[in-house]
């Protein structure tokens, strides 16, 4: 019998111990918080108060996109606002326009043509580059508008 071989323990045991740091969890959680409150101006007590409404996932590839602090929107359900992002690429090369009326959804009334509207880039997926939503211009904020919550 291979597992009776007179040293005890079960396998694997070793290999727990080898890899695991019971401080690590909360090591690991006080830096990830730091680094929410520095990135978005705040104290790393105001963190904690922060509500997030969902996980936002590429719909291509199911890469995490937004992990912390995303809103939904009140009229457009499908859509997100976040100050933070994470595995996204912001493309600046290119400024987007918004022309929509009152009733239209952001997705699909964003243009390359300036009209003094809001400006916008597009942020895609660092790892598949599907779009995945906007960023204003001005203020920083994320708007994701294809994305998988973590509710779906």
């Amino acid at each position: 019998d291979s597992s009776s071989d007179g040293e005890g323990g079960s396998v694997g045991e070793d290999e727990f111990e080898d890899h695991y740091d019971p401080a690590g969890d909360e090591a690991d959680l006080e830096e990830l918080t730091r680094r929410r409150a520095e990135a978005m101006g705040i104290t790393v007590e105001e963190v904690a108060r922060v509500r997030t409404d969902a996980m936002l996932s590429c719909p291509g590839c199911f890469t995490t996109v937004c992990s912390f602090g995303s809103q939904r929107h009140v009229r457009f359900r499908d859509q997100y606002r976040a100050v933070l992002a994470d595995n996204v690429v912001v493309d600046t090369a290119q400024v987007l326009h918004d022309r929509r009326g009152e009733r239209e959804s952001a997705r699909d009334t964003v243009s390359a043509q300036g009209d003094g509207a809001d400006a916008y880039y597009r942020v895609c997926c660092e790892v598949c580059g599907t779009e995945v939503g906007l960023q204003d211009v001005r203020d920083k904020l994320f708007h994701f508008f294809s994305v998988l919550p973590s509710e779906a």
